[in-house]
């Protein structure tokens, strides 16, 4: 008995040293505090308010003790910075031993610059949310949460940057829910994964945010499926680019369908939607449309979906209103049970208006646009990976010459520059770019003055006149997004660069003043539609064979193969029944071979 009452007491003497050595915090803070990692582990002992003026801050490596039912408040003009690093990561948890739940972080009504990196926050799970965000501004960088049946996220107002995070699968509750942006606020999630919610409730739910003003945003993200919507946005517009959305199946008895995007009228607001760059994989639907709402999809690839990959309402689950329609351009539709659903109205009302060009899809819907093809797109792995084969029909098929599907780069894309040397003292070039609405270009030097602001969909092209032989030309370009953000200087779109130079004096065949050299010169107009005229220079007379390779260096035609008079010759191609892309013509005459680039626009 001696014993064992020995042990114990070492055992509370124990506990004891190690509650007093724990530095503790608490209360109202009325000066910037600091909890370092030498100290650490620190308690949380009882409600920490961080007021105006004051900061927090938490260092790299840092253990908080959180006790039960107790959490953080940084209130208006208070500011709290938790930084950790990948090798020291902040940790905040309940009291070893311990059932605790405390009540996680809320930021309410501060627009100072508040952090979270690097943060492992666990057992956070007091109230129906972890952290909220209240008219206040924050980003939360690398965070992690164990919970499985609380809201991650509550949104109001926020000014939120959201990245690298990794989100968990939770129960009867959706993982990131919020309401309005309006003035200078944002919400912005960057490359996080998203786990799946169970039953009748969204991954993320996000409502009344229009355009002129800010606009929800999600770039880059891992949606990991889910029984109900991945996003559902009611009343919202939205930039959505880069993601992967997969497994969203319906798992629940209500009404609705289940979609990786989901769009609704609330509070008389539609919403508009740019989708572009992302991959829906294994999905019953990838996007809902109804309730007059609209999408610009560019640059998708649906795959493996259902139902169908575009639901344009949800009849007959729901008699809801009919979407407003939809642009679709650059897509990849492929193993779907059906690329459109609801395609009409059964209310007998207007039915959604749908263009559908540079597509691969199923040739039945190739009347709503032109430039579509039905084949198999030859993906790396149809089951698992959908970057196209180097012998994929769907690399170069898009705007512009662009690929379809997904993997295409962000920004703008230029085309039809000129040969590395051309005669021609003016140029046209092409430009596409998913997701882009607006551009502005400079000539030579991007620290120089700037084009007027254009519409990509009204003046895709840029017009360039009077050059200059002697001269080395390049353009730069920058894009605007649909929400409002312009390519940034290290992400400015580069054509290829070209000189212009003084052309070989011009003869005609017949003259007794021969060319003294050969020469291919470019093709006149590039891009061009249907025709374009090509012209060559010969010192003697030659056998010439001209030939015109896609962008695979698969032969399209043979233009010439026969002998030529020395002198200058034109001849017109025509390729009225190709599809628009890049093309290489060849010329080969005696010890001259030249090629040049030219682009089909139609």
């Amino acid at each position: 008995m001696r014993i064992r009452n020995t042990i114990l007491s070492a055992l509370l003497l124990l506990f004891i040293t190690v509650v007093l050595q724990a530095q503790t915090i608490s209360g109202t803070l009325t000066e910037d505090r600091t909890l370092d990692a030498a100290s650490s582990p620190w308690q949380i002992t009882d409600e920490v308010i961080i007021p105006d003026g004051i900061t927090l801050t938490i260092e790299a490596g840092c253990t908080i003790y959180v006790h039960n039912h107790v959490g953080i408040t940084v209130t208006s003009g208070g500011r709290l910075v938790a930084v950790g690093s990948p090798g020291s990561r902040i940790t905040m948890t309940r009291r070893d031993g311990t059932s605790d739940t405390w009540d996680g972080i809320t930021f309410d009504h501060t627009q100072t610059d508040n952090k979270l990196a690097f943060v492992d926050m666990l057992y956070a799970d007091n109230h129906s949310h972890i952290i909220d965000v209240n008219y206040s501004r924050v980003v939360l960088d690398n965070l992690t949460w164990n919970t499985d049946d609380r809201t991650v996220l509550e949104l109001t107002h926020p000014s939120a940057i959201i990245q690298h995070c990794t989100f968990p699968s939770v129960g009867q509750v959706e993982v990131v829910h919020g309401n309005y942006l309006s003035g200078e606020e944002y919400l912005i999630l960057i490359s996080n994964v998203f786990g799946p919610p169970l039953g009748y409730n969204d991954v993320i739910d996000f409502t009344d945010c229009k355009r002129p003003g800010p606009i929800f945003e999600a770039y880059n993200n891992i949606f990991l499926g889910g029984a109900d919507d991945g996003l559902d946005l009611d009343g919202s517009d939205a930039h959505i680019e880069g993601n992967i959305f997969m497994g969203f199946h319906k798992g629940h008895d209500g009404s609705s369908t289940s979609n990786a995007i989901a769009t609704g009228r609330r509070n008389g607001k539609t919403s508009d939607i740019v989708v572009a760059r992302n991959i829906f994989f294994n999905n019953d639907h990838a996007v809902l449309l109804k309730e007059n709402c609209f999408m610009i999809a560019e640059n998708n690839t649906f795959v493996g979906s259902d139902s169908a990959a575009i639901n344009f309402s949800e009849w007959p689950s729901r008699n809801v209103e009919a979407a407003g329609g939809a642009i679709f351009s650059g897509n990849i539709f492929w193993n779907n049970r059906a690329a459109f659903e609801n395609q009409f109205d059964h209310r007998n009302d207007r039915d959604p208006v749908i263009s559908v060009d540079y597509c691969l899809i199923d040739s039945a819907l190739h009347y709503l646009g032109s430039n579509n093809i039905d084949t198999d797109p030859r993906f790396m792995n149809p089951e698992s990976d959908f970057h196209l084969l180097p012998s994929s029909p769907a690399i170069g098929a898009g705007p512009g010459g662009l690929d379809l599907g997904a993997f295409v780069p962000p920004g703008i894309s230029i085309s039809g520059e000129p040969a590395d040397s051309t005669t021609e003292t003016s140029a046209t070039l092409y430009l596409v770019g998913p997701g882009i609405t607006d551009y502005k270009f400079a000539l030579n030097d991007p620290n120089d003055t700037w084009s007027e602001e254009r519409s990509l969909q009204e003046q895709p092209t840029i017009e360039l006149a009077n050059l200059v032989p002697g001269q080395l030309y390049r353009v730069y370009v920058k894009g605007k997004t649909f929400a409002g953000h312009w390519q940034t200087s290290s992400d400015y779109s580069v054509s290829k660069s070209w000189t212009v130079i003084n052309p070989p004096a011009l003869v005609s065949a017949s003259s007794d003043t021969k060319p003294n050299h050969y020469f291919l010169f470019d093709n006149f107009p590039n891009p061009f539609n249907s025709t374009t005229k090509i012209q060559f220079d010969l010192p003697v007379s030659q056998q010439v064979t001209i030939q015109v390779f896609n962008a695979l260096g698969q032969k399209k035609g043979t233009i010439a193969n026969e002998r030529f008079a020395a002198g200058t010759h034109e001849i017109t191609l025509c390729a009225d029944r190709w599809s628009s892309g890049v093309y290489y013509l060849t010329l080969t005459a005696g010890p001259y071979q030249a090629t040049r680039r030219m682009l089909l626009v139609r």
